[in-house]
């Protein structure tokens, strides 16, 4: 399964610091992008291009209508 098939996403940067917001389209699919999409796999998959740490911020609430 790809992201892009339960999620979508939306990113920016500001210098050398970078954001990538990722909602699921359905809430059932919280737990699992929670479980699987971790800062450390998104590091790994990066690892060309980030030389810092990866912090991942949870907001289970933020319910957005797309």
């Amino acid at each position: 399964m790809k992201l892009r098939e339960i999620a979508y996403s939306r990113s920016g940067d500001k210098g050398d610091v970078a954001n990538i917001c990722v909602f699921p389209y359905d809430d059932a699919n919280w737990e699992l992008l929670r479980e699987r999409l971790t800062a450390e796999r998104v590091k790994a998959f990066f690892s060309r291009t980030v030389k810092g740490r990866v912090e991942r911020y949870e907001f289970p609430k933020l319910n957005m209508d797309i």
